[in-house]
């Protein structure tokens, strides 16, 4: 049974890698994800260059899910699973978010992503032991669908039409976005609440809001262009506060890392 897990997830981790990035070059219904983003995109938006976490997150992926093939074929079976039920859920999601949003169906690629997001959840939470690589690996994930989330939400206002770019109306840039900032911030905020989630994603926990911060200097990056506006400021301070919330997790990664130092 171990077997067949294990090629499934790695078959899985294949599928997401390869329709991720199809859905990026060549396109499906005629749309791309950077075409579809651009079209609905807010300055909360960040970067395009700050999606390129995607490519650590595929390497990582396929590096636990080698690892679980070559677990489950070897003999003495030394060592712990790095996939769960969960985390097997939210690759087949990750697939299904990106079909959805390709045909444009934005208010469905929310619910998807909320599932998402749900799913990863759950994978932390999940009470068997992993080794370190796989918690880098979900700390990684879950940090940046925490981020996607957000940017999802803001772009299904858009695709309504009750966010708009002229100034009117209380749901305009950049005030719009700097709420939407401010939420990233409070969900970072609210998961690190958890003392389980923490203990799930331990001695790799510093890792989820490292995320946040590589996410909040992409938006001062695209935004701080020319003539800055408020939201630069606000990103560059929930930058700091994430910064300052990743070095006093990260104090703990020595000795945690030193006890699991085999996986």
């Amino acid at each position: 049974m171990m077997k067949i897990r294990s090629i499934t997830n790695l078959i899985l981790v294949a599928a997401v890698i390869f329709i991720s990035y199809y859905s990026s070059i060549v396109g499906i219904n005629g749309e791309t994800q950077a075409t579809v983003s651009k079209g609905l995109s807010t300055d909360f938006t960040p970067a395009p260059y700050a999606f390129s976490i995607w490519g650590l997150i595929f390497v990582m992926l396929a590096v636990i899910a080698i690892k679980d093939v070559r677990l489950a074929f070897t003999q003495d079976k030394v060592g712990h699973e790095s996939f769960n039920c969960w985390l097997t859920v939210s690759l087949v999601l990750t697939i299904g978010w990106t079909i959805v949003w390709s045909y444009l169906q934005i208010g469905w690629s929310l619910v998807v992503m909320a599932g998402i997001f749900l799913s990863l959840l759950l994978a932390v939470l999940h009470k068997n032991p992993r080794p370190v690589s796989a918690n880098i690996t979900l700390a990684l994930y879950f940090g940046w669908i925490s981020v996607a989330l957000v940017a999802n939400e803001s772009a299904w206002l858009v695709d309504l039409g009750w966010v708009k770019d002229n100034g009117e109306g209380w749901l305009s840039d950049p005030s719009f976005s700097v709420m939407q900032s401010a939420l990233s911030l409070v969900l970072f905020a609210f998961v690190l609440s958890f003392k389980s989630i923490r203990k799930g994603l331990d001695p790799a926990v510093f890792v989820y809001p490292l995320v946040g911060v590589w996410a909040y200097i992409a938006i001062m990056v695209k935004n701080g262009a020319g003539n800055p506006n408020l939201l630069v400021y606000v990103s560059a301070f929930f930058a700091l506060i994430l910064l300052l919330v990743t070095g006093y997790f990260g104090t703990k990664w020595n000795a945690s890392y030193s006890a699991n130092s085999k996986d």
